[in-house]
This record gives structure tokens, sequence and C-alpha cells, in this order.
């Protein structure tokens, strides 16, 4: 075992000095302290380790929705019409599903191995990356779509885990940081692949006859899409190893035997539901179906218009596709903005309130976009960014609200992924479906719904942790939270101390 270096007690940062109030509020004593502090925080190994994860997040982002600029060409390179391909996009979803529900089961008997999950996700996900553009036929992606699946599920259920294992209580803004990596990747990716793609189709002739969709021949010779690609999964690579580095270095170092889990003991212990709030199993399972609700309304609200969004402005001539790139760039750089933004936002407002002002902003620019957007080049631009500050900070603000009124787990955190997999899968046939048959519109419409029957469900969360069905678990935790604020900054000073071994 490495030796652990120790800083004289003289030099030690007195952390619990402040009341609880004042680390409630914001003050100018405060900021200045922090900022002192913050060479400090530079070499805490949980900050490089956050960072890290956070480069994952990115990474993610790249290789997730590197799908929608580049689906029109992907679709002529097979020969395949929307329905089709939307049909093998499904395979992504179920290796999510599968991956999130796996990867929660063991995780939470081994969480000391999250960093290896994460490696060999990051692995998978470059091999389906690197292999989608160069697939002759719709099983071959299908089958590249399911591996990247698998990947991203299991970095889904793992980091969340290895957050708040780093963090404990105080993980909100943490959680929000590792996830802001995800829209930049998202912003950055269509903007590769624009020099790369086919280009435009002519416009109709004066008889309103539309020219014939490109032969597959034609359509491997005038897109280059196999690029961004490739030079995506080798990023996934690099990333990969640098998880097997954090666990060989976790491993190394004991680090896990110094700190207890809360892993079950037993298999009874494992399907309890009062492991999740003490003393109230019943209301627990109610939250777990709810937050389960809450994630497939959510990806359900979001997959038809993030995956489609290209296509729908291409195919309705509202926008040629590199301007349709730039309008889809312009949506994530507003969702990383904002997602930014929210990691100051979550240290000083209560999560419930951040997520209902974001799923009521949602909810209306859905309503907009769905009645006057879908003909109307500017309100579609304006509240399609308007969309992006709204919709960015409810997936990570869902596991925050989870971890402030249950007792998180990794299997929490599962049944918060499975449900966005369950939402992705159903949400991508039943687009490519509306797209192919019904028409272009009809997928705001179904956007629309979905965001409203979001608000619902996160309306009832809300009020099932409310005063008026307030037993002793919510309030009780969270006043052992606040309770526990000084014994967290106690341990924070431990942990700072095995930084350096730990990096």
């Amino acid at each position: 075992m490495e030796a652990t270096p120790t800083e004289p007690p003289a030099e030690r940062p007195a952390r619990d000095e402040t009341s609880p109030a004042e680390k409630r509020v914001p003050t100018v004593s405060t900021l200045v302290r922090h900022v002192r502090r913050l060479p400090q925080y530079v070499r805490d190994y949980r900050v490089i380790r956050t960072t890290a994860l956070f480069f994952a997040w990115f990474c993610m982002g790249l290789y997730v929705r590197i799908v929608g600029p580049t689906m029109i060409d992907l679709k002529d390179r097979l020969g395949v019409d929307y329905e089709e391909i939307s049909r093998v996009l499904v395979s992504h979803t179920v290796g999510y599903f599968l991956s999130t529900v796996s990867g929660g089961i063991f995780l939470d008997f081994q969480p000391k191995y999250s960093w290896v999950i994460l490696g060999f996700a990051f692995m998978a996900a470059g091999l389906g990356t690197a292999g989608t553009p160069f697939t002759t036929t719709l099983w071959g992606l299908g089958f590249l779509q399911h591996l990247a699946g698998w990947g991203h599920g299991f970095t889904d259920a793992a980091g969340s885990v290895v957050c708040v294992r780093l963090w404990g209580e105080k993980a909100s803004a943490p959680m929000h940081a590792m996830h802001s990596g995800y829209p930049i990747g998202a912003f950055i990716i269509p903007l590769i692949a624009i020099p790369f793609l086919s280009p435009d189709r002519p416009p109709a002739d004066a008889n309103g006859t539309t020219p014939a969709p490109p032969t597959v021949e034609e359509a491997w010779l005038l897109s280059s899409v196999q690029w961004p690609y490739v030079g995506v999964s080798v990023l996934q690579f690099i990333i990969g190893f640098v998880f097997f580095y954090f666990q060989y270095r976790e491993l190394a170092t004991y680090y896990d035997r110094k700190q207890p889990e809360k892993s079950p003991k037993s298999f009874s212990a494992f399907v309890s539901p009062s492991r999740f709030l003490e003393g109230q199993g019943r209301k627990a399972v109610f939250l777990l179906v709810c937050l389960f609700l809450f994630y497939t309304m959510f990806q359900f609200n979001q997959n038809p218009f993030t995956q489609y969004m290209v296509s729908y402005m291409v195919e309705t001539g509202m926008y040629t596709k590199p301007e349709a790139s730039v309008v889809y760039s312009t949506f994530w750089i507003c969702y990383a903005s904002m997602r930014w933004l929210s990691i100051a936002i979550a240290a000083w407002v209560p999560i419930h309130v951040m997520l209902s002002v974001e799923i009521t902003g949602l909810c209306i620019s859905g309503v907009v976009l769905a009645a006057w957007g879908a003909t109307d080049k500017t309100v579609f631009w304006a509240f399609t960014c308007i969309l992006g500050l709204f919709s960015s900070s409810v997936f990570p603000g869902g596991t925050a609200w989870a971890n402030r009124y249950l007792d998180a787990s990794s299997v929490v955190f599962a049944i918060c992924v499975v449900g966005a997999s369950v939402g992705s899968t159903a949400a991508n046939y039943v687009t490519g479906y509306l797209f192919e048959y019904v028409g272009p519109r009809a997928m705001l419409y179904f956007f629309m719904s979905c965001g409203c029957a979001l608000l619902v469900v996160f309306a009832v969360m809300q009020v099932s942790v409310s005063p008026l069905f307030a037993g002793p678990g919510p309030s009780a935790r969270g006043e052992t939270l606040e309770m526990g604020d000084r014994q967290d900054d106690k341990d924070a000073k431990k942990d700072n101390e095995r930084s350096t071994s730990n990096i």
C-alpha cells in the first residue's frame, strides 16, 4: 500500500468554521474563501476525476448525437426509408436498457468497480461508433448501434454512482458539472459533420415533381460521413484507457477499504424498498415508479425533437442541410450554456424549484413549436433555442432530486436510466413511423403532448414529497442532510489529505 501524504495540522483548512445558515447564503467572505482554496481544489482527486467524467460526457454527446445530422446520408447509403432506419436505431436503446439494468444490479453489489465498467463502456461504444458508417446492411447497423447502446447505458449507470461516491450528499453541483459535457459535444458534432455531408437535393421543378433520392452507389460517392465517426471513436478509446488507469489507482491505494460501502448483504435486502426510504417502503415504491415515468416521459419528449430535428427541417424544405446543422448547433449551444449555468444555480437554488421552472418552460416551448413554429422559420429557430435552455438540466436534475429525497444507490440511478431507455426505444420507433406515414409535423404534436405529460408526472412527484404527505422519511432526511454538512466537511479534510496518492 502506498504511503498517504499528510499536511501539518497548522496548514489544514478549517472547513467547518461557518454555520449552516451561512453555508446556504452566498456572501463575499465565503466567495473569497473559496477563491483562496482554488489551488487546493485543483489538486483534489475528486475534482480531477469529476473533470474526467466531464470529458466522458462530452464524448458521449459526440457519439450519441452524431446520428442526427448524418441520418439522411446513412439512410441513403442503405437505400431505406425513415421508418426502416428508425426501427434499426431502436437497437441502440435496447442495448442501453439492458446495460443499465445489468450495470445497476452489478454496481449495487460491487460499486468499487465503477471505473472499470466505465472503461469497458467506452471501448464497446467506440467499436460501435467506428463501424456504423461502414456497414452496408440494416442488421449490421442494428448490431453496431446495439453495441454503442451498451456502452451508453453502462456510462450512465456507472457515472452517476461514481459521482455520488466521490461527493456524497453534496453531489448536486458536481452532477450538473459532469453532465455539462454532453451538450458541448452535441453542439460541436454537427459542425464537424457539415463538410462531410452529401450535397442537398435539387428543389422540385415547375410541375412540383420532386427528384428521386440518390441510389446507394451515388450516396456512397457523394458523402464522406465515415471520417467524423472514426475521429469520435478514437477519442472514445482514449477515454476508456483513462478510466482503466483510475480503476488501477483506486485498487492499488486500497481507497475503498478505508471507505465502507452501503452494499446490500443479501437478496432480500437488495429487493427491499425500505432501503431507499427508511420506514416507508410503499412510498419508496411509489417514488421509484414516478422516477421511472419521469425519465420515460422526458425521453419521449426529447428524442423525437433532437433525433429528427435536422431531418424535419430538410424534408419540409424549411432549411438546407448546412442551415439545418447550424440551427441544430444553436440548440446545443443554448443547451450547453444553461447546463454550465445550472452548476452554479444548483449550489444555491433548491432542486425542486429548478425542475419546476425548467419543465414548465419546456412544456410551453413545445406548444409554441407545434402550433406556430412548424411553418415559421423565425419562431422555429427562436423556440428551438428556448427549448434548449429549459431542457438542459432536467436529466441531471432528476438524479439530484432522487439523491435528495431517497437513499440513492446504483439501483435508483439504474431505474432512472432504464426509464430513459424505455422512452428512447419507444420514441424512436413511434417518431419514425409518424414521420414516414403521417407526416413530419406529426412529430411536433407528439413532442408537445409528451412535454405536457412530463409536467403532470413531476407535479405528482413533488406533491408526494411535500409537507402535505410528509412522513418521517423525506423531512427527516432533509434535516439529516443539513445536520450532516459539518461531518461532511470533516470528511473532506481526510479526503484532501489522500488526494495526492489517489490521482
